[in-house]
């Protein structure tokens, strides 16, 4: 679908008295959250990666608690996580749009596809361990409730990640999947100076974060940069709304409010979307919110984070391409 047209379409179901109801009533209609389309491996894929980069920090998921910020419709995270060794997972969303019929569609999937969902895990995916729980999470049956238990998950919503009704001292990661784009700025400093009350004193923190303009995920006929060449008050006119909020920030400015919030930076891995690069060479024009960037800065579509709190030496960062 156009960009435009779905942002209008949005802007509408935005408006309308049970807004949120109506909005996923037409996802699961026609859009992607159509009943058949679940598939997990992206996020399976994802939290792989994060567990290669724990255990290069020289630590172990096995028994780990973590802090998940915007669980979002799924639990898809918090399952993979499960699968990796972790011993419980907490998960917070401002929203409460957690769907039992998708969770347990993505269960279903498990199901079908179990030797599929152990390659995402490499040589992690044929430990006995692992075997073990990915044979009880495709042979579950029952609701939300029992797979919560299953896999020691707690979902928190409607909760804001940046007060939280946890003690200090709590949890040994704090991560995310393509969560922080959908924040405003100064939210994320906030939920990262709450990161550092709930962190255990060598806690971790690891965000994947999608720069990208998230309307060319499904129209081709934009880059990724396609909403930089808006200044702020077109942009929240044109795609405002709650469902597709976006903060445009990019990957150095993330970087300045981890910096900001205490954030030591260990490893850092981001990629550059060459067809957004090669539109700003041929002249694409960019708001001037954005003019002071290079262009190599304002292509970034992915930026993966690992940091900690605590002092010390630290890793190197890295570039290279991202988790998504």
């Amino acid at each position: 679908m156009n960009w435009q047209s779905k942002a209008r379409i949005q802007n509408v179901i935005a408006a309308l008295p049970a807004s949120d109801a109506i909005y996923y009533a037409v996802q699961r209609a026609v859009g992607s959250l159509r009943p058949g389309r679940t598939n997990p491996l992206e996020w399976f894929e994802a939290a792989a990666q994060l567990v290669e980069w724990i255990e290069s920090a020289g630590r172990t998921v096995g028994g780990a608690s973590f802090l998940e910020v915007g669980t979002g419709r799924q639990l898809n995270m918090p399952l993979a996580l499960w699968l990796a060794g972790a011993g419980r997972t907490a998960t917070v969303d401002l929203n409460s749009y957690l769907s039992s019929a998708l969770v347990l569609e993505s269960a279903d999937y498990v199901r079908r596809n179990r030797d599929e969902v152990a390659r995402q895990f490499g040589a992690l995916g044929e430990t006995p361990e692992f075997r073990e729980r990915l044979s009880a999470l495709a042979s579950f049956k029952g609701d939300l409730a029992g797979l919560m238990r299953l896999a020691s998950v707690e979902y928190l919503s409607p909760a804001d990640a940046a007060r939280l009704p946890f003690a200090d001292d709590t949890f040994d990661f704090h991560v995310s999947h393509a969560v922080f784009e959908h924040i405003p700025g100064e939210d994320i400093y906030r939920i990262l100076i709450e990161a550092r009350r709930v962190l255990k004193d060598d806690g971790l923190l690891l965000h994947v974060i999608d720069p990208s303009d998230h309307f060319a995920h499904d129209d081709q006929s934009i880059t990724a940069i396609n909403f930089l060449r808006f200044d702020e008050r077109e942009w929240a006119r044109l795609a405002g709304n709650r469902f597709m909020f976006h903060n445009r920030l990019r990957a150095c400015q993330y970087l300045e409010i981890f910096e900001r919030a205490g954030v030591r930076v260990l490893r850092r891995a981001e990629s550059v979307d060459e067809p957004s690069l090669r539109a700003l060479g041929e002249g694409f024009p960019v708001s001037d919110e954005f003019g002071a960037f290079g262009h190599e800065a304002l292509a970034v579509r992915s930026l993966n984070l690992m940091g900690t709190f605590a002092g010390g030496g630290g890793g190197d960062a890295e570039g290279g391409d991202g988790v998504r």
